[in-house]
């Protein structure tokens, strides 16, 4: 009996001691490769969103389709774009030739203007010296040295003279109003042109194309449709950026690292496991009750007594996405510690 009291106790100790050591191991197991099953599949979306209104005369694409960057998605009826480009053309043209008409009549008067300038100096110069003779006539009238016919050519060379200046400096003016419409019509023009280009923009963004490589979603338009200018139509899923946000305990974090290998198994598929990287560890949630301006809620969880609070690590997916990956599914994520000893 005594013997089999030893053995007894001896492999009640060694039981202990193997648990103990299991739960040991574990421990530093899960410490070095920390895991949550609260985690869901995310990617990045873009609205299709027109920057034109207008009736939709042609669709390329059915819901949940696959379309590469650049793949025709939708077709905005082009007829009043294209009249609308028509007409600011027909404007710029027409603008071109006022100017092209307008330019060839100041270069025509280029040397007139010179010579208006040359004829409102020798009119002033006529002006003043008719009116000096003039003065100095007069004062010899009652002397009997000049005549009174003399006294009148002379107020009537001066008031020619005077009528030479005025139209001299009417002509100059005319040639510099001639050079202010070129410079106003240029003006216009560059209104113009701005104008063309918006509108040719405008007849481009009628065609509707998918700005990344991904899956439509959200799609219930038919023929005839009215796309508003600013309202999104639909979404695109953006295959070049699946991620997986895994809530992990603020206890797991530790030693936690941008750049620590993943590997995440998405419900359904977990015979498919998907390898990653953490790219971003939550640097904050909205705290319980209180809504925190761009913060995420997280539900905390039970840890024994104490309630542990979590937060999201990102982990990008490193391979090619998978047919079975989609916005919202669950998933459950292990994280190896790259700094690991």
């Amino acid at each position: 009996m005594p013997a089999k009291t030893a053995l007894a106790r001896l492999v009640a100790i060694v039981s202990i001691a193997s648990a103990l050591a299991l739960i040991v191991m574990a421990m530093i197991v899960v410490d070095k490769r920390p895991r949550t099953h609260d985690a869901y599949v995310f990617a990045y979306s873009a609205g299709i969103t027109p920057e034109v209104s207008g009736r939709i005369v042609a669709i390329h694409i059915r819901n949940d389709q696959f379309v590469h960057k650049g793949d025709v998605l939708l077709q905005i009826d082009p007829e009043p774009f294209e009249l609308k480009l028509r007409q600011a053309s027909a404007q710029v043209a027409a603008l071109q030739a006022d100017i092209d008409l307008t330019g060839r009549q100041v270069n025509a008067q280029g040397s007139g203007a010179e010579a208006a300038a040359r004829e409102v100096d020798r009119a002033r110069q006529q002006l003043a010296l008719a009116h000096d003779t003039l003065a100095r006539m007069e004062p010899l009238l009652p002397k009997g040295f000049v005549t009174t016919q003399q006294i009148d050519e002379a107020r009537t060379n001066e008031r020619t003279a005077g009528a030479q200046l005025a139209a001299a400096i009417q002509q100059a003016a005319q040639a510099k109003e001639a050079i202010g419409d070129v410079e106003s019509l240029k003006a216009q023009l560059a209104g113009a042109l701005a104008s063309e280009a918006l509108a040719a923009r405008d007849l481009r963004e009628t065609v509707i194309r998918a700005s990344v490589d991904g899956k439509v979603v959200g799609f219930n338009l038919a023929l005839g449709s009215f796309a508003v200018s600013g309202h999104p139509l639909f979404t695109l899923i953006d295959d070049n950026s699946w991620y997986v946000v895994a809530n992990f305990r603020e206890t797991d974090l530790r030693g936690l690292h941008t750049g620590d290998p993943a590997t995440v198994w998405v419900m359904g598929h977990e015979n498919q496991p998907l390898h990653g990287v953490v790219e971003s560890l939550g640097a904050g949630v909205a705290p319980e009750g209180l809504a925190g301006p761009g913060l995420p809620e997280v539900d905390r969880n039970l840890n024994w007594v104490v309630v542990a609070q979590r937060f999201p690590v990102w982990v990008h997916l490193d391979q090619p996405s998978q047919p079975f990956l989609r916005i919202g599914a669950t998933a459950s994520v292990r994280v190896q510690h790259a700094r690991a000893d």
